[in-house]
């Protein structure tokens, strides 16, 4: 009964209510299969039936048969029955898109929702097993968001009684994991499933969850996205010739792509920036994200341990894009060829087919970047960012202090005394200002001085000493040396006896011993 509450006094009336609850049963359904028909229609007309199904043509209200089937009706009706059963035979229809495979997921989802509401999405499919309910995955779609799309095989009515719609992924040579739609359904609605295709790359172009945001790692199946909100623009400062030598060689590439595509400029770049710790290379990308995201670029920040390659395939799929790597000399070291060729194969590959990507990568020491990458052709700028010039200084103490607390101030005296900071250090001075400030009065201080801020530089003045003369290189020992150094721990570790258990003599380097010739240099 469509409704539990009918009071019914009699036989008749008892009749009238179950009519009304066919008819209102039977209305909706209807309504459904109005729904599911225009659906189908639709997507036919996306696939293109008109031109794809030419072997029959219902127009008028007459049966109309080609001239060779004049006086051969059996023939007709044959061809007819034989038309039939190839409409009704099932076949797999299969797809692979070019976007990685939750993107599909989700595209499809929007797909089928748009074509048919929420009917036939997500339907158990019966198997020799019993019934297997759908698969639904949850989807990270942006910063603390995310949404369930369908994954796996489902039963999908509208396509017919035996119909399903499976989402999964293959790998492909080059780009990796890509998303692959397979339906399984009759031959008579195979420009509907190529209709529905088309609606979901519709989709993929328009509202793809990984095109022009910004991501995490190289992670093909599901990659996560960078929150670019936590890092404020007007905190971050750089030199003059810092900001130019950006500006120049990545943030225009990004904010005016379209000029750079009209004026012939290729959107392939690899640029190094290289400088102590400190300095704001990393701070850099996320002002690069951040622009990436409001210029419809899509953007990758890569760590050591990520995978760079998966991360490049990511980038040319959904270019323009941005690849961020973090500390490039952990994986360049002269002393690792084998990271080394993986690496320069990497960028090599990021020029193929012209696609727009631009690498980014960020050392603190430059000594140890392998030379194969300083060629021109690999990297194409290398950006020095090291201490803040005098305008660097004033901007960062502009943007940390409050404006009513900066009256009267030297900067040309606080810049010789901040001259050898980094931008970390000279964040820190700036804060060790105030608060100096603050112990000195008791209270918070109306205004402060230069002297607050000489002050304050000169107390940190010590841990910079410390830190720039502390050794921070790691010796990696050659392959000849911790063989023998490997060699030498077996022979300490071994005692030599005579045919009696007795210990036996051992001669030492120095030693000489009849038909034995020692090469002594090249025991060092």
């Amino acid at each position: 009964m469509a409704n539990d509450h009918i009071m019914v006094n009699g036989a008749g009336q008892l009749l009238e209510a179950i009519q009304r609850a066919h008819t209102q049963a039977a209305t909706e359904l209807s309504q459904e299969e109005a729904a599911r028909a225009a659906a189908m229609t639709l997507l036919a007309q996306l696939g293109g039936k008109s031109v794809t199904e030419s072997d029959l043509t219902f127009e008028g209200g007459k049966f109309v048969l080609p001239k060779q089937y004049k006086g051969r009706v059996g023939e007709a009706i044959s061809f007819l029955k034989r038309w039939q059963e190839q409409q009704s035979t099932h076949h797999n229809y299969n797809k692979i898109f070019r976007y990685r495979p939750y993107d599909v997921a989700h595209a499809t989802n929007l797909a089928l929702k748009e074509a048919f509401g929420t009917t036939g999405v997500g339907e158990t499919i019966q198997t020799m097993f019993g019934p297997r309910p759908p698969e639904f995955v949850d989807v990270p779609t942006g910063v603390n968001e995310s949404v369930q799309v369908p994954w796996g095989t489902t039963a999908f009515p509208p396509l017919g009684e035996d119909a399903t719609i499976e989402i999964g992924y293959t790998r492909d040579r080059e780009a990796g994991f890509l998303g692959c739609i397979t339906v399984y359904a009759p031959r008579g609605v195979k420009a509907q499933v190529e209709g529905l295709f088309r609606l979901i790359e519709k989709h993929l172009k328009e509202r793809s969850i990984y095109r022009g945001k910004a991501l995490v790692g190289g992670d093909q199946l599901m990659p996560t996205f960078l929150d670019v909100r936590k890092v404020n623009p007007e905190h971050v400062i750089y030199s003059d010739d810092v900001l130019s030598q950006l500006n120049a060689n990545v943030w225009s590439l990004i904010e005016h792509t379209d000029l750079m595509r009209e004026l012939g400029e290729p959107l392939k770049r690899a640029v190094l920036l290289e400088g102590p710790y400190g300095t704001g290379k990393s701070l850099a990308a996320f002002l690069t994200a951040q622009k990436a995201e409001k210029n419809g670029w899509t953007f990758l920040f890569v760590r050591p341990g990520d995978n760079l390659d998966d991360a490049m395939r990511t980038a040319q799929l959904y270019a323009p894009a941005v690849v961020f790597f973090e500390d490039i000399d952990v994986v360049a070291e002269a002393g690792d060829p084998a990271k080394v060729s993986k690496l320069l194969d990497s960028f090599d590959g990021i020029g193929a087919k012209g696609a727009e990507v631009i690498a980014i990568l960020t050392t603190n020491r430059k000594d140890k970047i392998h030379k194969g990458m300083l060629r021109p052709g690999r990297l194409d700028a290398v950006i020095s960012i090291n201490a803040l010039d005098q305008s660097g200084v004033e901007k960062l103490i502009k943007a940390k202090v409050p404006a009513d607390m900066i009256r009267v101030l030297q900067y040309g005296e606080i810049y010789e005394s901040f001259k050898d900071f980094t931008p970390a250090f000279a964040a820190e001075a700036i804060s060790r200002a105030k608060r100096f400030a603050i112990a000195r009065l008791g209270r918070k201080p109306d205004f402060l001085t230069t002297a607050d801020f000489v002050g304050a530089a000169k107390s940190l003045q010590p841990q910079l000493d410390l830190m720039t003369g502390a050794d921070e290189e790691k010796t990696t020992p050659t392959l000849d040396k911790a063989l023998r150094e490997v060699v030498a721990d077996v022979v300490d570790a071994v005692q030599f006896v005579d045919s009696d258990g007795d210990e036996a003599k051992v001669y030492g380097p120095d030693e000489n011993v009849d038909g034995v010739k020692v090469d002594r240099e090249a025991l060092v």
